[in-house]
């Protein structure tokens, strides 16, 4: 056998290195011998068992399967020799050099993505599965090693490796995969893709291996199994749980829906089809967008409100009525304390809160400025009280405080809305006027 047929790459590509491999083949970063492109490099796949009858056929496959795609979201073929899977000449095949790393390498199992980037990197993955199963292509091998993140953008995924994938369109429709012989990988073991199944077509594999993409990326594990020994789904598990509750609560509630119906043991409970998953992933990112808008929508009206015009003003007369209003509950209770026993107080019911957790609480009439309380003194032997009503009210700058008895109106205060109120003058005069109505009201 001459040197050429030993290695028939040789004559147009040139090793610059190795670059790993797989169950299949040993893969290198190659240039072509052809000065026209020297600037451009590629993948060259050498099969591993070239004396294996089974595998020559799978690569033939692959090839085939590959020929057929032009898609952003897989590697281009360039060339093989595939063709001649029935004889005895080394086969090999070459694509497009994908630079970055895979989604293995990248990820960080305890930094874990977000779960929108996750999303997003699995919708466009769905997006080159439809693709492929547009052609009638299943992939069956959907994995972290076999997704390389283009320049390392999480939103540039890349699928590769088409060595056990299943084509549709393969004129000798002869089987490569026995129902004795298992498929798949230890990424996610799947039913229907297990020794004797009938399933092992089925482009429902595809779309559940797709789920264990996200739920790699946003536990930083991979899901393994559909259920453990203890019947608990990839999310379900303690360690899994503790690397999920790092994303927020109410995102990761829908992709906990999303996880429970793809990691059902029967692939007819799981989702069917990839533009039904698509949907039920945007409406995560949807939600995601939403309370993005909400923390936008919260920061864009507090903007407007501390904005406005006659926001400060409105601000100041807030502040001074919590102190108008804390000032006349603690002075009349100081007068009824001071006139002795059988002496109280009656307050309404924005007071309560002042007696139970010293607030002062204040409605406030925001069109008109103003608001109105009622603070008064009893005696259990005297048949009325006095309970005098007060309104604070703004006007031009300034608070005007008063205080009505019976149709009598009295001016307590008149302040600035931006000063500090003398709060001991108003004690003063609040508690003569306390003193003096209840006289008389008494008749002393």
């Amino acid at each position: 056998m001459s040197k050429q047929k030993n290695k028939p790459w040789d004559e147009k590509w040139e090793i610059v290195k190795p670059i790993g491999g797989g169950g299949q083949g040993d893969t290198f970063l190659v240039k072509p011998k052809e000065s026209a492109i020297l600037s451009r490099s590629f993948v060259l796949k050498i099969l591993k068992n070239q004396k294996d009858p089974e595998r020559r056929k799978r690569m033939h496959r692959e090839v085939a399967a590959l020929s057929t795609l032009d898609c952003p979201g897989i590697p281009r073929l360039i060339e093989s020799n595939s063709d001649q899977f029935a004889t005895d000449v080394p086969l090999y095949m070459v694509a497009e050099f994908i630079e970055g790393k895979t989604l293995s390498e990248i990820l960080d199992p305890a930094q874990p993505m977000a779960i929108a980037d996750a999303i997003n990197l699995v919708l466009k993955l769905l997006e080159t599965l439809q693709y492929c199963h547009n052609l009638g292509i299943v992939h069956r091998d959907i994995k972290p090693d076999n997704i390389i993140i283009r320049c390392n953008d999480i939103s540039a995924p890349v699928l590769i490796d088409f060595g056990i994938s299943f084509n549709e369109c393969d004129t000798d429709n002869t089987t490569l995969t026995p129902a004795w012989q298992q498929l798949g990988n230890r990424f996610l073991a799947l039913p229907e893709l297990q020794v004797n199944s009938s399933m092992q077509r089925d482009p429902r594999a595809d779309i559940t291996q797709c789920c264990g993409i996200l739920f790699f990326a946003i536990a930083g594990s991979p899901p393994v199994t559909l259920l453990d020994c203890e019947g608990r789904k990839p999310h379900q598990r303690p360690e899994s749980q503790k690397a999920l509750a790092k994303h927020p609560d109410d995102l990761l509630a829908k992709v906990n829906g999303i996880f429970d119906r793809a990691f059902g043991t029967q692939i007819d409970y799981r989702w069917q089809s990839i533009p039904e998953l698509q949907k039920a992933l945007i409406d995560c990112v949807s939600a995601t967008e939403n309370a993005r808008n909400a923390e936008q929508y919260i920061a864009r009206i507090q903007n407007k409100v501390s904005t406005s015009s006659d926001y400060a003003r409105r601000q100041s007369f807030k502040e001074l009525a919590q102190q108008l209003v804390k000032e006349l509950y603690n002075v009349s209770r100081t007068v009824a304390g001071e006139l002795g026993e059988g002496f109280g107080t009656i307050h309404d019911a924005d007071a309560i809160n002042l007696k139970r957790r010293g607030i002062a609480r204040v409605t406030i009439d925001w069109v008109k400025l103003r608001f109105s309380q009622s603070h008064g003194i009893t005696n259990e032997f005297l048949p009325n009280n006095f309970s005098p009503n007060f309104t604070g009210y703004a006007t031009g700058n300034e608070l005007v405080l008063l205080a009505d008895v019976n149709g009598e109106k009295v001016e307590l205060l008149r302040t600035p809305l931006n000063c500090e109120p003398d709060l001991t003058a108003l004690g003063e005069r609040l508690r003569l006027f306390y003193l003096e109505g209840v006289r008389k009201l008494i008749g002393a």
